[in-house]
């Protein structure tokens, strides 16, 4: 800098005006490279008074939110090394809703076995943000980047990561793979930012604003028919997009509720209501006050909401319950109070009109209220197709249904799929989701998938191979002839290859290499095209998951113990669970609580839960406390165990002349059911607290129905050049046979 001084003298305001611009230029380079803060939950607001803290938290309209590569589905590390070495991400943000403070905290390490110059390109939305080199053998990859907090119209920030290699080489043709350059991403990678909720105008963004693990809030522990009917359908509707619901009632005097991680602002210590909640850990509820007290502090506190299933006790508890707390405020205090119970508590409670679902405040950020008869309606209107319509803060929902036609083929796009064309270098997937009701009804179900794809020509004479998943299970694959015309690949789907919620992952591998090593290889472009199509054939729905699931397509009924209905934060997340796994459609389905001592009355497929079936048919499954016992093909039983606990067992059965399926809870507690389950073709499955533990088909135990079904056709098999032989033999016969016929036609002419 001494030496910058004295080459170049220039007066003190030069040398200002210098330094101050040179201090603007660092700014976005310092932000780029220092951590940024990641956005944290909302602290409680903080004031010098109880007047003062509820006039903020009244003028805070920021909603933090945190997604972690975990949320997003990666249960373990994302490793990018040759010949992967481009992934692409994307992260969920509200639509078209402006955001702030957006940071993502890139948790990862690398090795480097292999040298080169290795190369950590970053890109958000297609522009490179961050590049950096690498030169060590090991060490830590991780970093803050900072993300623009622009509104984004498709409800997502696409995140590209690109790690690649250059080897330096004295021949061109010399193998320039790097297998031991690798970079490790780990689930706990955060995506973290605040949205502004007064930008949340109406119900379909507000739906594309959930989070992944959003909460149902429901009045009570204890519901009617039609609020617990209400909330599973939208449990299910939410398991069905992708999310992972939780439910949370309203606490009661005498409730036990957590309040870790929970700060009373010291201003509010002072009242009587905020002062017993300063607990570090659980806290039994002495009155309400304190009630109201929690709900008070808002997006602070333990209590949040993002779906409200409306009932008509809650008017009357909340009233009461803020009545008591605006009782113990200062003077000063009950205006500020009053204010922010106007803005942010007061209109969810207001009464619902039937069939009803709006946009309102609670705890201070935008939440969807759902009437108690309005469940089905609001399944149905937040379906893929029909999300869109929701362009309002309060619709009244007559009918919202998926179209149902007797045509035996649907358009992938019909299912949500985005046919798109997309670069591809040595390897790239194209994903769609479905669910099973969607296109199974009426007897049909999914049959023949038919995909078209078209790819440019490379400089590899090496073709390009496309592959067909369902659920991870190879249906079909081709070599391309890539000319960038249409080519087809037809694959029939077996039976255990379907689920209730199904992944279709087409796969693109090109071969790295170049033409006679002239050329550096490059991506070139591959299509998924909009004429892609599942053809529906008429399917026997046999005795297992996969043959109920297209049952319950079309309807069933949903038959639950009358007690479900007084224990709804514990059994409502089971429900929800099952009733998702089996494919229940939350829309067409029926639900029936059941007295106790009573027998379930069957019409139709149907999902009980700890239900006893007296006129069920002989069962495989015997359940005795914690005992499970099941039947063999012969004397000896397939599996006897006792001393379980937590454990369930869901299997197929038939009551009368029809099939469901019928959940029992081994042991005092039943399993939590916090991850997905995925069912196939077996009819008895055990669920434990991790998830689906066995599942198994003690009908077709050996799987002779999937040898029956896999077994090749006539032109399949390895003498299908018989049929060219018998036709010739035929023709042969005929000549023969013809001239015979001449033959004896000239002797009686002579005769």
């Amino acid at each position: 800098m001494n030496t910058l001084l004295q080459c170049q003298p220039a007066s003190a305001p030069h040398l200002r005006r210098l330094f101050l611009a040179a201090a603007a230029a660092l700014v976005p380079l310092i932000a780029s490279a220092q951590p940024v803060a990641p956005a944290q939950p909302a602290p409680a607001a903080q004031g010098v008074s109880p007047a003062e803290v509820f006039r903020r938290m009244s003028a805070d309209n920021w909603i933090p939110r945190s997604v972690s590569f975990a949320d997003l589905g990666f249960t373990g590390p994302l490793v990018l090394g040759y010949p992967d070495t481009l992934r692409e991400i994307y992260l969920p943000v509200p639509t078209n809703v402006p955001l702030a403070n957006a940071a993502l905290q890139m948790d990862s390490n690398y090795v480097r076995a292999d040298g080169g110059r290795t190369t950590m390109i970053l890109s958000v939305d297609g522009y490179p943000v961050s590049a950096r080199a690498f030169t060590a053998e090991r060490g830590d990859a991780g970093l803050t980047l900072a993300i623009d907090g622009a509104p984004r119209p498709s409800g997502f920030v696409r995140f590209n990561l690109d790690w690649r290699t250059a080897v330096g080489r004295e021949n061109t043709c010399a193998d320039a793979r790097t297998p031991g350059n690798l970079l490790r991403i780990e689930p706990t990678t955060r995506f973290t930012y605040r949205y502004d909720g007064s930008a949340v105008r109406d119900l379909s963004t507000a739906w594309s604003s959930l989070p992944s693990t959003p909460t149902i809030l429901v009045a009570a522990n204890k519901l009617s028919t039609e609020a617990y009917d209400s909330a599973w359908r939208v449990g299910v509707a939410l398991e069905r997009a992708g999310k992972r619901p939780k439910v949370r009632a309203l606490p009661a005097v005498g409730d036990v509720i957590d309040m870790r991680g929970i700060t009373i602002p010291p201003a509010l210590r002072g009242i009587p209501a905020f002062a017993g909640l300063t607990e570090n850990g659980q806290h039994k509820i002495k009155d309400t006050a304190e009630i109201g007290a929690l709900m008070a502090l808002g997006a602070a506190g333990p209590l949040q909401a993002d779906i409200v299933i409306a009932d008509q006790t809650f008017a009357a508890a909340m009233g009461s319950n803020f009545e008591a707390l605006k009782g113990q405020l200062p003077a000063d205090a009950v205006a500020p109070y009053t204010e922010w119970r106007a803005k942010y508590l007061d209109p969810w409670g207001t009464p619902m009109a039937s069939k009803e679902v709006r946009l309102s405040n609670v705890f201070g950020r935008p939440t969807i209220i759902v009437a108690p008869d309005a469940g089905a309606k609001v399944a149905g209107l937040f379906t893929q197709i029909w999300q869109q319509v929701a362009a309002s803060s309060s619709v009244v929902i007559q009918a919202a249904d998926e179209p149902r036609s007797d045509l035996t083929a649907v358009s992938l796009k019909y299912l949500g799929a985005k046919p798109g064309s997309f670069d591809v270098l040595a390897h790239a997937d194209w994903n769609a989701t479905f669910d099973i009701g969607s296109v199974a009804a009426d007897g049909r179900g999914p049959g023949t998938l038919v995909v078209d794809v078209a790819a440019a020509p490379s400089a590899a004479r090496t073709p390009p191979i496309v592959s067909v998943f369902l659920n991870e299970v190879l249906l079909g694959a081709k070599e391309m002839e890539a000319t960038g015309r249409r080519e087809r690949i037809v694959a029939p789907i077996p039976r255990y290859a379907l689920a209730a919620r199904n992944v279709i992952r087409v796969s693109f591998i090109r071969q790295l290499a170049s033409d006679r090593c002239r050329e550096t290889p490059e991506p070139y472009p591959v299509s998924v095209l909009a004429s892609s199509h599942m053809l529906l054939e008429k399917i026997e729905a046999g005795s297992d998951f996969a043959g109920l699931m297209s049952r319950f397509a079309a309807g069933g009924t949903v038959l639950v113990p009358a007690s479900y209905l007084n224990d709804s934060q514990n059994t409502l997340p089971r429900v929800i669970r099952l009733a998702a796994t089996t494919g229940v459609s939350p829309i067409n389905a029926k639900f029936t609580p059941v007295a106790d001592g009573t027998q379930p009355k069957i019409d139709g497929p149907f999902l009980t839960i700890d239900l006893p079936l007296q006129d069920a048919k002989k069962s495989d499954a015997k359940v005795e406390g914690g005992r499970l016992f099941l039947a063999g093909g012969g004397d000896k039983p397939l599996v006897d165990v006792s001393g379980l606990n937590r454990v369930g067992l869901l299997e197929v059965t038939k009551v009368g002349n029809d099939t469901g399926a019928s959940y029992r809870t081994l042991g005092k507690e039943a399993p939590p059911m916090d991850k997905p389950m995925q069912l196939s073709d077996g009819n008895v499955a055990i669920i434990g607290a991790s998830g689906l533990r066995s599942e198994v088909n003690t009908v077709d135990p050996s799987g002779q129905g999937r040898l029956r079904e896999a077994r090749p056709s006539f032109f399949e098999r390895t003498y299908w050049w018989l049929l060219p032989a018998l036709v010739v033999a035929f023709f042969i016969a005929l000549l023969v046979y013809a001239s015979r016929v001449r033959r004896r036609k000239s002797a009686n002419a002579e005769l």
